[in-house]
């Protein structure tokens, strides 16, 4: 099963929007112009984005975020996006998940330099991006021992993610993150933690109404069936 979940954050078609009008009108406000001038550049990566013209995208997100080294909260708010953007190309370009990766580590670095600084996403979350940029690109790895660090890279993240989810209860990304975490499991060749997690994925999704349920149901069936295919069928614990 080497089908991936989403990350915690939402994929390109959603994201390429409204960037560039929300900062350039946010810096008019506080007249920062540094602000403004990239504005122009991240609204022309995006129109190449959506064309999905990437070679031409790339480098304007690199030059804007170059461009905001004055004003770190922004510029890190556009890191964050073009490493979601990055990761989301990495299985057609799998050269750009260390990108990906090195742009959401420097979000965390930012995060935890300052505790308590506001900032749209947090540490957890950013900790679970990292993980998710191993956890894809290890499905594209065809050396052993490399997919094999990889995936103890994504499952140590995910982990370390999970405590501060709850305590922000942050349902959903947790659900998110126990799937994601099963799924490692799975593809390390643990099946028995592995339904763990997703048992408590399952779990959520039915206390929260989230939308995953019947997928996260159907991935969990078929776990349990591959461990204990004599399970009559319908007798379940969730």
């Amino acid at each position: 099963m080497l089908t991936l979940r989403k990350p915690l954050t939402l994929l390109l078609p959603a994201l390429v929007v409204t960037f560039a009008g929300m900062l350039s009108t946010a810096s008019m406000a506080q007249t920062e112009p540094a602000a403004a001038d990239v504005a122009p550049l991240i609204m022309e990566a995006e129109e190449y984005a959506l064309e999905g013209n990437y070679d031409a995208a790339l480098p304007l997100y690199e030059r804007a975020i170059a461009g905001l080294s004055a004003q770190p909260h922004r510029q890190n708010q556009l890191r964050y996006r073009y490493g979601i953007i990055l990761n989301a190309l990495g299985g057609q370009r799998p050269d750009l998940y260390p990108l990906a990766r090195g742009q959401f580590e420097a979000v965390l670095a930012y995060i935890e330099s300052s505790p308590g600084l506001p900032f749209e996403h947090s540490a957890a979350r950013v900790r679970s991006a990292i993980a998710h940029t191993y956890h894809q690109h290890s499905a594209l790895q065809t050396n052993p021992n490399k997919r094999a660090a990889m995936l103890r890279n994504a499952y140590q993240l995910y982990i370390s993610a999970m405590d501060e989810l709850r305590r922000e209860e942050d349902w959903q990304n947790l659900a998110i993150t126990s799937f994601n975490i099963g799924q490692v499991c799975e593809w390390q060749g643990n099946l028995e933690e592995a339904i763990q997690w997703l048992e408590q994925a399952v779990a959520l999704d039915k206390r929260h109404g989230f939308p995953d349920l019947e997928e996260d149901l159907a991935y969990l069936t078929a776990l349990r069936d591959l461990v204990n295919p004599e399970r009559p069928v319908g007798n379940t614990a969730i």
